[in-house]
C-alpha cells in the first residue's frame, strides 16, 4: 500500500510495527461461537425454562429513561426476580439471575434453562464469564434466532401488559415513584392478576402449589 509519501509498506509490517508499539485495538469478544440458539421444548413444570428480557419506559417528571429486566417463569408465568434501574447492564443481569437462583431454591443438581434474545447485555462476555465460572447450578442459556419474538413470547407478553396496563396509565415524576409504582405493579402481577392460560388463577399460586406437589386442572404442557 502507499502513504502520502510514497513508500510501499507491507501489510505484515504494518501490523508488526503497531503490535511492537502496542498500537493494536484490542480484540472484540465474539459472542457467536458461545451461542446456542433454541431447540424446540416442552415445559410441565415451574422452573424448567425461564425467559429474559429488558424493556425501557419513560421518566415523564425528570424527561429520562427507566429499565426493567424480568426473569419469567414460562410455566407459571411467575416473575422470579427484576431490577429496575436508571441503566441495564451485564453485571445487572448477572445480580438479577443470582437473586432469582437464590428465590427459586434450584439445587445444583436440578438444571435450568433461561432463554433470551441477542442484545448487547445478553451476549456479553462478563454475563457469558459469569455463568460458566460463577453459578454452581447447571445453567443452559439460549438465544432465539433474530426476528423472532414469538420464540420469547412468555417474557414478550409480560411485557405488553407492563405497557398496557401499568406504562399507559401513570404518570411518574421521578424514579423514585417509577420504582414504587412498578415493585407494586409486579406484585399484583404474581399475587393477584389472573390469567386464563392458567385456568383464572395467578402466577403465584400455579408456582408454589405446583411446587408443593399440587397439579391444575386446564393447564397444558407448554411448548415452546
Amino acid at each position: 500500500m502507499f502513504n502520502d509519501y510514497s513508500v510501499i509498506v507491507n501489510n505484515k509490517k504494518v501490523y508488526r510495527l503497531c503490535k511492537e508499539n502496542n498500537l493494536l485495538l484490542k480484540k472484540s469478544f465474539k459472542a457467536k461461537k458461545y451461542k446456542k440458539f433454541c431447540s424446540n421444548r416442552k415445559v410441565n413444570k415451574p422452573n424448567q425454562v425461564w425467559e429474559f428480557d429488558i424493556k425501557h419506559g419513560y421518566i415523564h417528571g425528570e424527561n429520562k429513561c427507566f429499565y426493567i429486566l424480568v426473569y419469567i417463569d414460562v410455566f407459571s408465568r411467575k416473575v422470579i426476580s427484576y431490577h429496575i434501574g436508571l441503566t441495564c447492564k451485564a453485571k445487572n443481569l448477572a445480580a438479577t439471575f443470582s437473586t432469582a437462583l437464590r428465590k427459586a431454591n434450584i439445587s445444583q443438581h436440578e438444571s435450568l434453562t433461561i432463554r433470551s434474545d441477542n442484545g448487547p447485555q445478553m451476549t456479553s462476555k462478563q454475563f457469558f464469564t459469569y455463568l460458566s465460572t460463577k453459578v454452581q447450578q447447571k445453567v443452559n442459556h439460549e438465544f432465539i434466532p433474530y426476528a423472532t419474538p414469538n420464540k420469547n413470547a412468555h417474557v414478550e407478553s409480560f411485557y405488553s401488559i407492563i405497557e398496557s396496563e401499568f406504562m399507559r396509565v401513570h404518570y411518574f415524576k421521578d424514579f423514585k415513584d417509577v420504582y414504587k409504582k412498578l415493585l407494586e405493579f409486579i406484585i399484583f402481577y404474581n399475587n393477584t392478576r389472573v390469567h386464563g392460560s392458567l385456568g383464572h388463577r395467578a402466577p403465584d399460586v400455579v408456582y408454589k402449589h405446583y411446587n408443593n406437589g399440587k397439579t391444575f386442572n386446564k393447564i397444558k404442557e407448554i411448548s415452546i
